[in-house]
């Protein structure tokens, strides 16, 4: 895995301030960085229903965009990724 020069304060975001996943990698790094910061985890799951939410609003217009459609699968994808991993991270320090 390649090391990302970020913390967490420095993590590159939007304008609204949502973390920027460029790749799987980052996502993962990202949950190492946040598997203890419940106000964190809780906005990721905002964020991933919230892209659900926005494709299926494009998705019941007469001429759906399918580059932003697919721009926010790869988001929320981007986003269950994080969170399966700080899943991961907390189940594995509960069972040692």
């Amino acid at each position: 895995m390649k090391i990302y020069p970020y913390t967490f304060e420095s993590w590159p975001r939007t304008n609204a301030g949502d973390p920027i996943f460029t790749c799987t990698e980052q996502a993962i790094y990202y949950a190492h960085l946040v598997s203890d910061r419940i106000e964190t985890i809780t906005l990721l799951t905002k964020l991933r229903k919230r892209a659900y939410f926005d494709i299926g609003v494009i998705r019941s217009t007469p001429s759906p965009n399918h580059n932003r459609m697919m721009e926010l699968a790869v988001k929320a994808q981007l986003y269950r990724e994080c969170l399966e991993e700080i899943k991961r991270i907390v189940d594995s320090q509960y069972k040692l």
